[in-house]
């Protein structure tokens, strides 16, 4: 339907201009043409009636001779008895300009002048044509002229623009007054994100490098240290075990930036259906002994067990357990980690707190950002947190942070009722 109506309204925007072109061109066909034609045979008219009728003639005949030397006209001339004393071969289209009495030694004689009609139709026709030829290569001399100047001259300097920015020289805005002008914005402001984005990913690079670098140093140190002939059986076992935990510590770096990565791309989620009471479970299963181990409790608080959930399971053990593994870098003997749900009409609310130091209300809310660090009391760094907000989001739910005593991270799954 929406095709039919632009090739109607195409067609009708042709036809309009068409009858505007020819009625242009009739217009300059008449003044440059019809009009100085007419203007012309007038005149010729008024010179030739002078001409002829200003003459005294003695007999008809003289008459007849002036009127035969004549080629421009056509006439006929008659007695009182109508009868034709000459005639010449008169037609139809021949314009009459003389039709007069005229006396000759007390003779009438009624004369008739034609001006003889040269008129080609085949010659106008050709020449409107002509015409109209020559207002076309006009409109497109000034069309050119315009499209070089409205079109092609902003088309070049986007090309220019586009071209140094590969060499590093940023275009810059320019004055809207066309829609050129707002192509060239859209490219200014492309290429303000691609620079963002060249620098968040030095900024990932470098932060990435510096959180690597860190443990590697100690994995080489300790390396060198049980090369020495001189360590004891204990000592070496003591030092592979900080190598052991370094290279985890790598190992839950590049972990993180994979799962960065693949958040970044386009995915979907593989949504299931599991009760809360599974869940909470499976996170049991999987952190309770291993806290208990780092002398850190494990406390899970529900109201809604038999409730059921749709997520992405993956995902969401992955948020836990990106949320837990931060918690635990910063809390001492006995720390605690407390997990509640609770839902309200809308929503799961799942709250994950911890007894450490907290974040300073300064920073807190940049803790989700991709590898965020800071040189305050609680160092929040790394990709986990960016990664369990985008998991978050991409359940529709939402996900903060604040100081309860320790640190609180809160987020949201919404109710799907299938």
């Amino acid at each position: 339907m929406h095709r039919r109506f632009t090739l109607r309204k195409r067609v009708f925007t042709g036809l309009i201009l068409a009858i505007c072109f020819n009625f242009i061109s009739l217009f300059v066909f008449s003044f440059v043409y019809l009009k100085p034609n007419i203007d012309k045979v007038s005149n010729e008219e008024e010179l030739l009636k002078e001409e002829i009728l200003s003459n005294d003639y003695e007999n008809y005949t003289q008459l007849i001779s002036k009127l035969d030397s004549i080629t421009s006209i056509k006439y006929a001339l008659q007695d009182t008895d109508n009868n034709f004393l000459h005639q010449t071969d008169v037609k139809r289209v021949d314009k009459a300009f003389i039709a007069t009495l005229i006396k000759i030694n007390d003779v009438n004689y009624l004369l008739q002048v034609y001006y003889v009609n040269n008129v080609n139709v085949s010659k106008i026709i050709v020449l409107f044509f002509e015409i109209q030829a020559f207002l076309m290569l006009l409109i497109f001399i000034i069309a050119g002229f315009s499209a070089n100047k409205g079109i092609l001259r902003p088309l070049d300097k986007l090309n220019n623009d586009i071209c140094n920015y590969k060499f590093g020289k940023k275009p810059i805005r320019s004055k809207v007054k066309n829609e050129f002008d707002l192509i060239q914005n859209e490219f200014v402001n492309l290429t303000d994100s691609l620079e963002e984005e060249k620098d968040e990913q030095t900024r990932i690079i470098a932060s990435i490098s510096h959180d690597i670098k860190t443990p590697l140093t100690s994995i080489i140190g300790y390396s060198d240290l049980i090369a020495s002939d001189s360590l004891k059986q204990d000592e070496i076992k003591k030092y592979n075990e900080k190598i052991n935990l370094k290279s985890k510590m790598i190992k839950e770096i590049l972990n993180n930036f994979d799962d960065y990565l693949i958040n970044n791309t386009n995915q979907t989620l593989k949504l299931e259906k599991i009760k809360l009471k599974d869940l909470i479970e499976q996170l049991d299963n999987d952190y309770k002994m291993d806290l208990e181990t780092n002398n850190i409790k494990l406390l899970i608080n529900c109201n809604c067990f038999n409730d059921n959930i749709m997520i992405d399971i993956m995902k969401i053990k992955r948020v836990f357990s990106n949320i837990i593994s931060n918690s635990v870098r910063y809390l001492k003997n006995n720390g605690f980690i407390k997990i509640s749900i609770k839902k309200n009409n809308n929503d799961y609310i799942f709250k994950i707190t911890d007894n450490g130091p907290g974040v300073d209300e300064k920073i807190i809310n940049k803790i989700f950002e991709p590898l965020y660090t800071t040189d305050y009391s609680r160092k929040i760094s790394g990709l986990g947190l960016s990664i369990c907000k985008e998991f978050i989001i991409l359940h529709g739910g939402s996900i903060k942070a604040y100081n309860n005593y320790g640190l609180t991270i809160e987020f949201t799954i919404p109710i799907i009722n299938k």
